[in-house]
């Protein structure tokens, strides 16, 4: 016996009756808590900044510009490649910290900004949705040492991101 698809849906898997598979979607500040929520060392603040998406995320989005002047501890940001994908651009960046060069593979979206260090010893995660309209932005921002063991180094990360959130909210409130 063959089930007829539900109206609407997309066609489920082969033997299923043709029922659609169920679709979930998270915005990238939902991306961004579940990532947060599965590193044991993630330290991450969220707040609304005055003002709005579009320039913020702009703003934000030039990495090379933005991130030296917000994050306590990154002195320089230099992209070495990038390159444009369906639904993103792959960049290469190497950022300054303490004088040490560090390599990141950067995956920025419209909204989402994931900085995977080489060897995975640092991730970044900065994602922005608009907030009243698109006057306001909710942002979110994320850093981690995705290693077993890390998790103690945590309450440093966490004045860390929130030392980078005070200097973004003022940055903000000119743009």
């Amino acid at each position: 016996m063959t089930v007829p698809p539900t109206p609407g849906m997309p066609p489920g898997p082969p033997g299923h009756g043709g029922r659609g598979w169920p679709v979930a979607s998270l915005d990238p500040i939902g991306r961004a808590r579940v990532l947060a929520a599965t590193v044991p060392s993630a330290a991450w603040t969220e707040g609304v900044l005055d003002a709005p998406y579009d320039a913020t995320w702009a703003w934000v989005s030039d990495l090379e510009r933005s991130v030296p002047l917000f994050d306590t501890d990154v002195r320089r940001l230099r992209v070495t490649s990038r390159s444009d994908e369906a639904d993103a651009l792959r960049l290469r960046v190497v950022a300054t910290s303490f004088g040490i060069p560090v390599p990141f593979d950067v995956r920025l979206e419209d909204g989402f900004c994931l900085m995977r260090a080489v060897a995975r010893i640092f991730l970044v995660v900065m994602a922005a949705v608009p907030e009243d309209g698109g006057q306001r932005t909710r942002f979110f921002h994320m850093e981690a040492v995705p290693l077993p063991g890390t998790a103690s180094v945590r309450r440093r990360l966490q004045r860390a991101v929130e030392a980078d959130f005070a200097n973004l909210s003022r940055i903000a409130a000119d743009l």
